[in-house]
């Protein structure tokens, strides 16, 4: 199975796209601690940390829609590069005001999440113009990389510097991150193509329409956001329940919570393999997503299970294998069958089911640990999420058990 893909890296569009992601989400990584110390400095209070998360959360339903809409109709590339330069001045104005505004900080917060789920979207609806479709797979499993890379490396550089210098120095570098991103950004050799749809009257419901039509063409593309309901829910019952896991159930005290991140970045880094095998299978997509599934919902379940430290490592890291090579199947999936004119808009859907599935997870989480404990929340939520991805399966087989 070869893994370096030479005619992907010779491609300028994708160094360009990677070199900017990388830039850019190693400030990210700065961000996400600078702000979480900011407010916590501030408030003094967990109180505000949690505000600050449900900001967040609350932000991303409207503004998934309206990137949707804003991506399909204008210069993916311009977007991109605006972001990014919108991003650079709110880190500045943090640094200037020397960190004591706590209205500025959710400013900050409620501006940069919206910003940020609309560039997303824009690099994938230009990944899907610039690189061949037979090259998704690889391009995405090298963004995946590189993302569990900044995970492992960026923290620990943003502490160090936290100790040293304060929260102002992570603020100003991520400011820089922001406009080399750009200054990257706008090298990139792409250029916006209207579609003939843009020449007809718009309006933003009859847009949402088109991309809600295109899902309903499409089963696999629906399945994606039923699945999507499961693992926003899993996902959150396992950020809530892992240090209750680690401080009581394993009894090594809630610091343990820092194995499972790094059994889970190993993962991450392993994931590539995965989803070049997945790719490589004699199966049609819909057989091979729902069997990914399958295995991603059972390291859930196993992981609740666990009752010992080495099998809810392994259980960890069985997570960050297919959370990653999830997503990586998700992005080839939307960005090869969905038409480009719609792309945004059908991506924003599917975000918007995992935010809402994700706010039901954080409702239901401590009320189910409360009840019945971690391994029955795990079990009832994906038995159900087992029996339909079952269901999907034996109907992809029965239509297309090989794929010629």
């Amino acid at each position: 199975m070869k893994m370096v893909n030479q005619r992907l890296f010779k491609s300028q569009a994708f160094r360009k796209l990677s070199l900017a992601t990388l830039v850019s989400s190693f400030g990210d990584s700065l961000y996400a601690l600078a702000i979480t110390l900011s407010v916590y400095n501030i408030t003094g209070s967990i109180v505000g940390v949690a505000g600050m998360w449900l900001i967040r959360a609350l932000i991303r339903i409207p503004c998934q829609f309206f990137s949707g809409v804003v991506v399909d109709r204008f210069n993916k590339k311009r977007i991109s590069i605006y972001v990014y330069l919108v991003s650079a001045a709110l880190m500045m104005a943090i640094v200037f005001t020397n960190d004591q505004f706590l209205w500025l900080a959710f400013v900050v917060i409620f501006i940069l999440q919206g910003t940020s789920d609309m560039d997303n979207i824009a690099q994938m609806g230009i990944m899907s113009e610039v690189i061949p479709e037979d090259d998704l797979t690889d391009a995405d499993n090298v963004f995946s990389v590189i993302g569990t890379c900044v995970m492992l490396i960026g923290p620990g550089v943003g502490g160090i510097l936290y100790k040293l210098y304060g929260t102002a120095v992570l603020y100003a570098i991520d400011a820089l991150t922001f406009v080399i991103a750009a200054g990257i950004m706008a090298l990139l050799p792409y250029k916006h193509v209207r579609e003939e749809t843009e020449a007809e009257k718009f309006t933003l419901f009859s847009h949402a329409m088109k991309g809600l039509r295109e899902v309903k063409k499409l089963p696999l593309i629906q399945y994606t956001m039923l699945a999507s309901v499961f693992f926003g829910m899993l996902g959150r019952f396992y950020e809530i329940d892992k240090v209750y896991m680690a401080d009581t159930i394993l009894d090594i005290g809630a610091e343990g919570i820092i194995y499972f991140s790094y059994a889970m970045s190993v993962g991450g880094l392993i994931a590539p393999f995965v989803s070049k095998w997945f790719k490589e299978l004699k199966l049609d997509d819909l057989t091979k997503y729902a069997m990914s599934c399958l295995v991603y919902v059972l390291s859930f379940i196993a992981w609740g299970f666990g009752g010992q430290i080495w099998v809810v490592i392994l259980a960890t890291f069985f997570i960050g294998v297919f959370e990653t090579s999830q997503g990586v199947m998700t992005n080839v999936i939307f960005m090869s069958k969905v038409k480009k004119e719609v792309m945004g808009m059908v991506m924003a859907f599917r975000k918007i089911v995992m935010v809402l599935s994700a706010v039901i997870g954080i409702v239901l989480a401590p009320l189910l640990v409360e009840l019945i404990g971690v391994g029955l929340s795990f079990l009832i939520v994906g038995g159900i999420a087992i029996l339909v991805s079952l269901v999907i399966m034996i109907k992809g087989l029965k239509k297309a058990p090989i794929a010629s």
